[in-house]
């Protein structure tokens, strides 16, 4: 294997050099860290150095903006390097695996044990030094254990065998999705593998504002149909996915034989907003049996009863299995509900969506 050779990227001076005073301190001998504190000086900088990984400060607020645009850049300069980035907020998580890094550390804050933290990095950096070079798997997901099955029935029996799952006679014009914790990568995953023709797609995925752009724009150049942001007044084109804006909740209206959006800001439903459910009902009320709805992994209850909404009203209906769930909360609520039609494995719900839709 190749030596460690790590570039470190943090505004702050004081914490750049103790950082790399760690890791020189703690990597393999004959590993070498170089630094920097602006992006304009790391991009000059690293050409020159040829690192095999990066580590970069990711810190929202002051430096959001800065960072909504450098991480992308890194990414499309550097795709085959893998890109550890570390801040203080439980929330960088999803902002930094959205904008294309391979892994987000907690930074402890001031007053806490900073040795863990070290320790973790250096771990993370060797384990990321055998992906340098190759197509690097961005937003890894932890897949959770089986969850047993319900003691108690649902009202409707799911299914949970693929091979039973029914075409559809061709009359689907839309498909609903939502999803939350872990969301983001089980959509990839989804939607990178649909190709046209299908029925416009519109999503619910619990996201920041800011970020529900971001990530659209990011699939956008990874698959065969159109991502965008939603926006109202925005008419439901087949082969398009429609995103919800973050802090707004997005719901569709009929307009002669297409669906409209409108999406505006709300009282958050279960504590979130935008909020699944707001979106799964609105799609019962307009779209009926109409409409092929799907609830992925996430933390919680939304969903679920939206999504039994629209089976009751003739809707085919498919849930994350637990397997390969990150959270398996939202797929087990809208399971034991009896919402659930066809339980799947994320991989296979593509296929799914293609004989359902098609």
């Amino acid at each position: 294997m190749q030596d460690l050779r790590v570039f470190v990227i943090d505004n702050s001076i004081m914490f750049q050099n103790t950082l790399v005073q760690e890791l020189n301190k703690r990597l393999p001998s004959g590993s070498l860290v170089e630094h920097a504190g602006l992006p304009a000086e790391a991009m000059e900088k690293l050409s020159a150095f040829n690192p095999n990984v990066i580590i970069l400060n990711f810190a929202l607020g002051s430096l959001l903006v800065q960072q909504e645009k450098f991480l992308p850049l890194l990414v499309q300069k550097f795709p085959n390097i893998p890109i550890v980035t570390y801040g203080i907020l439980d929330s960088g998580q999803q902002a930094a695996q959205i904008l294309g890094a391979s892994h987000y550390l907690k930074k402890p804050s001031i007053g806490q044990p900073m040795e863990p933290f070290f320790e973790k990095i250096v771990s993370t950096l060797l384990l990321s030094q055998g992906k340098s070079g190759a197509a690097v798997t961005r937003d890894p997901r932890k897949t959770a254990p089986p969850i047993p099955s319900p003691a108690q029935k649902p009202a409707v029996k799911p299914q949970t065998s693929f091979v039973t799952l029914p075409a559809n006679s061709g009359n689907i014009d839309l498909i609903a999705i939502g999803a939350s914790t872990g969301g983001t990568e089980a959509l990839s995953a989804v939607i990178t593998r649909l190709k046209p023709p299908l029925p416009g797609i519109v999503i619910v995925q619990h996201i920041p504002p800011m970020f529900s752009r971001l990530f659209a724009e990011r699939l956008n150049t990874e698959c065969q149909l159109t991502i965008q942001e939603a926006a109202s007044g925005d008419v439901v084109l087949p082969n398009h996915v429609y995103i919800a804006p973050g802090a707004k909740h997005m719901t569709i209206s009929r307009m002669g034989t297409r669906y409209m959006l409108e999406c505006k800001p709300g009282p958050p439903v279960h504590s979130v907003c935008p909020s699944v459910d707001v979106l799964f009902d609105s799609v019962a009320d307009v779209a009926g049996r109409h409409a092929l709805g799907i609830i992925l992994t996430g933390i919680g209850k939304d969903g679920a009863a939206g999504l039994l909404k629209m089976r009751q009203k003739g809707a085919p209906t498919i849930g994350q299995d637990a397997a390969t769930s990150t959270v398996y909360g939202m797929p087990k609520s809208a399971f034991e509900m009896g919402a659930v039609e066809q339980q799947l494995p994320l991989l296979s719900i593509p296929d799914a969506i293609h004989k359902i839709a098609k």
